[in-house]
């Protein structure tokens, strides 16, 4: 079984909509599907960077999706107001320190090879950088970019997204 992750990035996820089509996935398909056609099954771990948005108090369970069905998974998430990016299993974490706070990111692989790079909110012990990072419009709320392999670049990603953050209101003043 192969597995990945499924970063779902917006500013007000439809929660009641997604868990009717992770439903009809989940119990309609895999459910109904013989043991030996279940282990073919693409295992899709849901991960949420939301901006502005209710996450509900539950977690969203794994998605299950047929590799002959995932091209059809994927076009119906993507109808609907959020991004959604399928990345590889695997993923690392990285840190700098700036102006005195200790920031942490989860960096993601997408099966496209960009790397994003999503805050970990409770390494922001005061919150002045989540709080700020909410405030900008999302696609400044992760740094990114295509083909990074080295750790030295995997640094230089999220010190120069880090400073471009804390620089931002300032330009925009």
């Amino acid at each position: 079984m192969n597995r990945y992750y499924g970063l779902f990035m917006g500013t007000a996820i439809p929660f009641k909509h997604l868990k009717k089509i992770i439903r009809k996935f989940n119990y309609d398909y895999y459910d109904k599907a013989s043991p030996e056609r279940q282990q073919h099954f693409i295992e899709i771990i849901p991960e949420f960077h939301i901006s502005h948005s209710n996450y509900p108090h539950h977690r969203v369970e794994c998605i299950m999706v047929e590799p002959a069905f995932l091209n059809r998974f994927l076009e119906i998430i993507n109808n609907l107001n959020f991004t959604f990016i399928l990345c590889h299993y695997s993923h690392g974490h990285f840190q700098t320190t700036m102006n005195g706070n200790e920031l942490s990111v989860t960096c993601y692989r997408s099966l496209e090879d960009i790397v994003y790079l999503i805050l970990e909110d409770e390494e922001d012990i005061d919150r002045k950088f989540a709080n700020q990072l909410l405030t900008l419009p999302l696609e400044k709320q992760f740094a990114c970019a295509p083909g990074i392999k080295k750790s030295e670049d995997y640094q230089h990603l999220l010190d120069t997204w880090v400073k471009e953050v804390l620089a931002y209101p300032a330009k925009n003043a």
